[in-house]
């Protein structure tokens, strides 16, 4: 688990970096989807870039803090594996130790982490079963889903302009109008102050997340609920969206 979690090979020289956004730009696929601006490689189907390892991992479930290691395709398997293992043991030493007096207090402390184990190895299974990572359960990741922002940022790249239609970069065709870009130069050069001081405002007015979120992140209980209410839905009538990737609960189990 703690070796390597299927870290994407990063390209040896910037020619070999300049031909794949060159390739990219000709399939209309550069975007964060199929390229990643920090390891400058292209991205592999479910892959995403790790900040705390600073690499992009194939099939990236979760970092894991832990194991201080990602979760991916290459230990995804020994990763479940390790939390089932870790749930039987709790409850091995529980029966083993409970009728003894002076593990009282251990006992009492083990079968607390058993709580969030069982959250943890419940939502692993449950997603194991789906074929489905952590991190597409959480943030609703598919294949056919659109980024806005992405549109902005190939837009921007290529014509200096907020969007995909004001660049002419639509399906259209027409390609890039000198007139969005010249319109798009001096609405930004004329509200630099403004944007300026907006930011300022935006950066101190956010709010940080308080110490209980912050233990639910660490402990996978919101990754739990999420998964709850994926399976149950939000109404009577809400079907799950389709996952793309599952082939049946056996051969999901058998691939993972």
């Amino acid at each position: 688990m703690t070796e390597d979690p299927g870290y994407i090979p990063k390209l040896g020289s910037r020619n070999q970096q300049r031909t794949v956004i060159s390739q990219l730009f000709d399939l209309w696929k550069f975007d964060e989807e199929n390229f990643c601006i920090y390891c400058m490689v292209r991205k592999p189907l479910r892959s995403k870039h790790c900040r705390r390892c600073n690499r992009c991992v194939a099939k990236h479930d979760h970092h894991c803090p832990w194991i201080e290691n990602c979760v991916g395709a290459n230990n995804l398997r020994h990763f479940v594996l390790y939390v089932v293992s870790l749930e039987l043991g709790i409850i091995l030493f529980v029966q083993l130790s409970i009728y003894y007096t002076f593990t009282l207090v251990l006992d009492f402390w083990v079968m607390l982490q058993l709580v969030w184990v069982t959250m943890l190895c419940a939502v692993q299974l449950v997603q194991v079963s789906r074929n489905q990572t952590t991190y597409e359960n959480m943030k609703g990741h598919h294949v056919e889903k659109t980024y806005p922002s992405t549109q902005a940022f190939a837009a921007a790249l290529a014509a200096g302009a907020s969007s995909l239609d004001a660049a002419g970069l639509s399906s259209a065709g027409r390609g890039p109008s000198p007139a969005a870009t010249a319109t798009a130069a001096a609405a930004g050069g004329g509200s630099g102050a403004a944007g300026t001081s907006s930011g300022g405002a935006h950066r101190h007015g956010g709010s940080r997340r308080n110490c209980f979120q912050q233990w639910t992140v660490l402990l996978g209980i919101n990754t739990f609920f999420a998964t709850a209410r994926g399976g149950f839905g939000e109404g009577p009538r809400v079907a799950r969206p389709r996952n793309p990737f599952s082939r049946g609960i056996v051969t999901n189990c058998q691939i993972t």
